[in-house]
């Protein structure tokens, strides 16, 4: 598993846009799969720390999985809506849509 650091991106009206990753994602992206992780409370209290993996079955670790952790919640609320939020690595210019559903989680 690869722990990566990120960046949260936003659009004009603030709204979540992308995650910006360095040189993270592998070169095969078919057939990515993502999981939202919660553990824990945050330091506050007020909420849990929700962690996303991105599952790429045909890539050799440590990028088979990679962990993006404590997603902001706006970020998490972006995804748990349904709508996608694409991953963004910088190093390569590989793009991969993340969306979340209830019964089905997709990278596309």
């Amino acid at each position: 598993m690869l722990v990566a650091s990120y960046l949260l991106g936003y659009n004009k009206n603030d709204t979540v846009k992308h995650l910006a990753v360095d040189n993270i994602l592998p070169d095969q992206l078919q057939g990515a799969d993502i999981r939202l992780f919660s553990r824990g409370a945050s330091a506050d209290g007020a909420s849990k720390i929700t962690d996303l993996l991105l599952l790429f079955p045909g890539a050799a670790a440590p990028q088979n999985i990679v962990c993006l952790p404590a997603l902001p919640q706006n970020a998490v609320s972006h995804l748990l809506a349904g709508m996608p939020l694409q991953v963004v690595d910088f190093a390569h210019g590989r793009k991969l849509s993340v969306v979340y559903t209830h019964d089905q989680q997709r990278c596309a």
